[in-house]
């Protein structure tokens, strides 16, 4: 019998983990695990269980939002919610794009980045919530072509979280990329850019991007009404950098959940198969130290929840990474109205949102859908829950 053909990796990827399409996850699976590598899955790799005063706190300083809503227990007290509530991404630090390891069996010389996210939110999250959630890991996979890598795998997932009492919270659709590096490295995708190039700023330069991040403006307890938005209204900005390890290892204090001690990590390694490829994650040619995905969504969500005002809700939220933001970095995340309607009693208004680089790039791109209250109509009226997730 003649031996079986060796496939390239992402064939092997897309076969290896075409078995498992549809394949559903709970929170009481991965906490019942404990630390460690079962079934190629990473277990219990949630940063939290509930929300508490501290949890949001920590997260909430990690990414660098001011808002009182999210820090001030009797701030918080005097608004319609009656107490603290988490910033809607929190639910982060539940679980999120599950570690890449979850996905399917690691394929040695692929490596796979977080690339984009369509998310909904039901409800308020508010201090005392406890979580499970149900994650379709994967949901999908689809090989498109990639210009810097040759071809890629996206891998879809999604998840429900529900608080005490099966109350459905929020849900999210996301996706990674995934490449061949020895494919990425051949085509020699980041030679000759900026990708390159640290970038290096004047003092004026520097005393700008500093005015213009303390210019951040929190709406807070003025109410932010319907009427009174038009279309091309444009956000005050959330300006961030220049990015550096300070940054990063804020967001994953605060808010990522895959950082483990070095005596874990061993525990898990050494039951992985491919151990002695793993360095082989991970790598694509990149010598600057790059921002992880969810950290620049985090600078948006701070943009809308400044500008919607503590009455407002954020409904629907999307994001397209499409450049990655490395160390000297500068970023400006730009929001403009390009809608306002009414739905089924809710009040709403569509906003553009834009990640803008130093150079003028556009980093990631999307937008969101926030309901606000209304003079006429009255408060915010919540979204109807759905499940993504059998």
């Amino acid at each position: 019998m003649p031996a079986k053909k060796k496939l390239a990796p992402l064939d092997q990827m897309k076969e290896d983990w075409g078995k498992l399409k549809g394949r559903i996850l709970t929170s009481e699976e991965f906490r019942s695990r404990g630390p460690g590598w079962v079934g190629n899955i990473l277990s219990d790799n949630s940063l939290n269980r509930e929300a508490t005063e501290d949890g949001i706190r920590i997260f909430v300083n990690g990414e660098g939002d001011l808002n009182p809503l999210f820090r001030d227990p009797d701030y918080a007290k005097n608004t319609r919610y009656k107490c603290l509530i988490a910033p809607p991404n929190y639910l982060y630090t539940i679980t999120y794009a599950q570690s890449p390891l979850d996905h399917g069996p690691m394929i040695p010389e692929i490596a796979g980045y977080y690339s984009g996210c369509d998310r909904e939110w039901f409800k308020p999250v508010c201090v005392g919530d406890k979580f499970t959630y149900r994650v379709m890991c994967p949901s999908d996979n689809i090989e498109m072509p990639s210009k810097w890598a040759g071809r890629k795998v996206l891998s879809y997932e999604k998840c429900d979280y529900y608080r005490q009492g099966g109350d459905l919270v929020a849900g999210y659709s996301c996706y990674d990329q995934w490449v061949d590096v020895n494919e990425v490295a051949r085509l020699n995708a980041h030679a000759n850019t900026e990708m390159e190039e640290i970038p290096t700023y004047t003092k004026q330069q520097m005393e700008e991007i500093y005015a213009a991040q303390d210019a951040e403006e929190i709406r807070g307890a003025t109410p932010r009404y319907w009427e009174d938005v038009r279309v091309g209204d444009e956000l005050q900005p959330v300006v961030r950098g220049p990015y550096n390890e300070i940054e990063k290892a804020a967001w994953h204090a605060g808010g990522h959940a895959h950082n483990l001690s070095d005596r874990l990590n061993r525990i898990i390694w050494k039951k992985v198969p491919w151990a002695e490829t793993r360095m082989a994650y991970g790598v694509a040619a990149v010598k600057r130290t790059f921002a992880v995905g969810q950290q620049l969504e985090a600078w948006r969500f701070i943009l809308l929840t400044n500008w919607m005002g503590d009455d407002g809700f954020l409904w629907k939220f999307s994001a397209q990474i499409r450049r990655f933001v490395m160390v000297r970095d500068t970023t400006w995340v730009k929001g403009k109205v390009v809608k306002k309607y009414i739905d089924d009693g809710k009040c709403c208004v569509d906003i553009d949102v834009r990640n803008v680089m130093q150079t003028g790039a556009v980093s990631v791109t999307g937008g969101a859908t926030i309901i606000l209250p209304s003079r006429i109509h009255g408060p915010v009226v919540y979204p109807r829950p759905y499940a993504r997730v059998p």
